[in-house]
């Protein structure tokens, strides 16, 4: 896929809007990788949350991205798919939500 990323930033611990290149974005909540994930521990520091960054290709986005060995970054194409699926659960509720109230 080679998705590229245009920009990051906190929406507000721990979630992140993340925008692609091609003009999809959406939010990324971490909650869970942070909670349960021993190698996202160190996101626990929110001062550190706060520094993500994408790269200067966009080909990934994290922290510490100039620290080989103790960075943290995500790929692109899994976190456009699971930006898109998130859209798509969004979607199907508010279809959902709508169809009930017609009735």
């Amino acid at each position: 896929m080679n998705y590229r990323i245009a920009d990051v930033a906190v929406v507000r611990y721990p979630v992140l809007r993340v925008t692609f290149t091609d003009g999809l974005s959406g939010e990324y909540d971490l909650s869970e990788m942070i909670a349960n994930g021993p190698a996202f521990a160190r996101l626990r520091d929110e001062a550190l949350f706060a520094r993500v960054a994408v790269d200067p290709h966009g080909q990934t986005f994290g922290w510490n991205l100039d620290d080989p060995g103790n960075e943290i970054d995500f790929c692109p194409d899994a976190t456009r798919i699971h930006i898109e699926e998130q859209k798509v659960a969004e979607l199907a509720d508010r279809y959902r939500l709508s169809r009930t109230a017609a009735e």
